[in-house]
């Protein structure tokens, strides 16, 4: 499987190209050499003369991916990692408590809490009072730059929310959201941080959003939590 590539172009992200792609691009005068350009895999974002130079040293057939082995979770001031990610949810599973666990994976800037990565905490069944969260139904229509995307919406904290999206974002990026749901009386508007990308599953975390759209948010999971009680007791 070939590199796919990313390029930041003015403030969006372009790609994903190939690296004949992006080389064509470059000679044509499309892109220049002091953008910067990343894939999945690849440490970090650089720019594109360092690239060029760079490029003899790639294989030609490497993976565009992180790979299987690209986890890492901390616990108790102790790391283990790296591990695949059905390795880490059954490490995490082992655990006593996740309260304090810190989360790492290829892509990201910092280590994050376990709590904002809400597919990995509803694969381990983590009780939704413990961590304040709820499934949500709708979509989120995402701004970076020129570009517009459609993601259906998966869950959604206080903090941030879940989507699912196989390309067209990278972590680190801060990106213009609208989410638009049955759940909600309008559309909420915010700006929000790409915390990580994992397979088709993109966790973002709100970097500012209004009060009134903060307090519909967490109107909407205490009311979730209290059907939750309900159903289960």
């Amino acid at each position: 499987m070939a590199w796919k590539w990313y390029v930041q172009v003015d403030e969006s992200i372009a790609g994903p190209f190939s690296t004949d792609e992006v080389r064509g691009r470059l000679n044509a005068g499309q892109f220049h050499s002091s953008q910067l350009i990343w894939a999945p895999g690849f440490e970090g974002w650089q720019n594109l003369k360092v690239w060029v130079d760079e490029l003899p040293n790639l294989s030609s057939n490497g993976s565009g991916d992180p790979g299987p082995q690209a986890w890492h979770y901390a616990f108790n001031g102790q790391s283990r990692g790296p591990l695949s990610r059905d390795g880490l949810i059954g490490e995490l599973k082992n655990l006593e408590s996740v309260g304090e666990v810190m989360v790492w994976t290829k892509g990201m800037k910092e280590w994050a809490p376990l709590f904002e990565f809400h597919d990995l905490l509803t694969e381990l069944g983590v009780n939704k009072r413990q961590f304040p969260r709820a499934d949500l139904s709708g979509k989120t229509v995402i701004k970076v730059g020129d570009n517009t995307m459609i993601a259906p919406l998966v869950s959604i904290s206080e903090g941030g929310f879940g989507i699912t999206l196989s390309t067209g974002l990278v972590a680190g990026q801060n990106v213009n959201v609208e989410l638009q749901s049955p759940s909600f009386r309008e559309t909420l508007h915010a700006k929000a941080d790409v915390r990580y990308v994992s397979g088709d599953v993109v966790g973002l975390k709100f970097s500012h959003i209004s009060q009134e759209h903060k307090g519909a948010i967490i109107q909407f999971i205490k009311q979730t939590q209290m059907r939750f009680t309900l159903k289960a007791a």
